[in-house]
């Protein structure tokens, strides 16, 4: 797989902050948050083959990606660090685990991730740091083309 292959498993995951738009939900003391983001390689960018030569169950990708909002992708708002296990080399599909750093704290995001263009994929918010420290969610990334851009949007639920 080319090195841009892996950059859209990076982008992918890790596209996930942008205009913050919050909610509240009527009758509940939760907060809705909606964040869009654009995901960006840096040449922490590498696939570990472990098992047998080329793509097998376990093999490894690990990255690190600059996160910019989709309102102003010239203005960087943070980092991504993620590593990905391969699970099925026929659909290219990943087990995932990214954190993103954002100005107000961290988010934790795991789930499985299909590396197919126009492919949604979606995984968990299971916790963060500072702002995000009781948040909760899901993220959703649909691929572009392997160079991208990729549309991801991360929905938060914050409880007060």
């Amino acid at each position: 797989m080319r090195r841009g292959a892996w950059t859209v498993v990076v982008v992918t995951i890790l596209g996930a902050i942008t205009a913050n738009l919050a909610t509240a939900s009527p009758g509940s003391s939760s907060t809705t948050q909606v964040i869009n983001l654009i995901s960006t390689s840096t040449p922490i960018n590498d696939f570990v083959d472990i098992g047998p030569a080329g793509f097998s169950p376990g093999d490894l990708y690990v990255f690190s990606d600059r996160l910019f909002p989709l309102s102003t992708p010239d203005e960087q708002v943070g980092t991504s660090d993620g590593r990905c296990v391969l699970i099925d080399p026929a659909t290219f599909r990943f087990d995932c685990s990214i954190t993103a750093m954002l100005p107000d704290g961290q988010l934790m995001i795991a789930g499985t991730l299909t590396l197919v263009e126009g492919t949604t994929s979606t995984g968990a918010i299971v916790g963060g740091t500072g702002a995000y420290r009781k948040a909760r969610g899901e993220g959703s990334t649909t691929l572009g083309p392997l160079e991208g851009p990729h549309d991801v949007t991360i929905e938060l639920i914050l409880n007060p």
